[in-house]
């Protein structure tokens, strides 16, 4: 969970956690999607810096695995039984940049009955880590080239 001030970007005096809860001030859908999009332009900035770094016969991207995977979504919470729920991981968006272990990019994958966290163990596996995290095992093979 995130604790950063969100006030100099929303202008609203509460954390970016606080802000996905309903009860809080700025708790609103659409504040809590600035605040996924201010993050989404900061990893987009990192990314092309990757891309237009040199390193051996390509760009430093080639050769890495980089991840955005919001706290959670803005959708129903199956272990709360809520609907819009500020921790829901139904239908979470998270962002893969890289071509490291095989990664294919340029592409948007549902992965429909996976757990947030098997993109974390995409990336992983991709920088050559094998196994899983806790008791979520598995990649998202549609993330990696045939």
């Amino acid at each position: 969970q995130s604790h950063m001030n969100v006030q100099p970007i929303l202008g609203i005096g509460v954390d970016q956690h606080e802000l996905g809860h309903a009860s809080s001030p700025g708790g609103k859908t659409l504040n809590m999607s600035k605040m996924i999009a201010w993050h989404v332009d900061h990893f987009a900035y990192l990314v092309d810096k990757l891309r237009s770094t040199p390193e051996g016969s390509g760009n430093m991207l080639d050769n890495t695995v980089v991840i955005f995977l919001n706290e959670a979504g803005h959708g129903f919470d199956p272990g709360a039984n809520r609907t819009w729920s500020s921790h829901s991981t139904e239908n979470m968006c998270a962002l893969i940049a890289g071509r490291a272990g095989g990664l294919r990019p340029g592409q948007h994958v549902i992965a429909t009955g996976m757990h947030p966290v098997n993109v974390l163990i995409s990336g992983i596996n991709a920088c050559g880590v094998s196994g899983g995290l806790g008791e979520v095992a598995g990649n998202i093979p549609q993330l990696f080239q045939g």
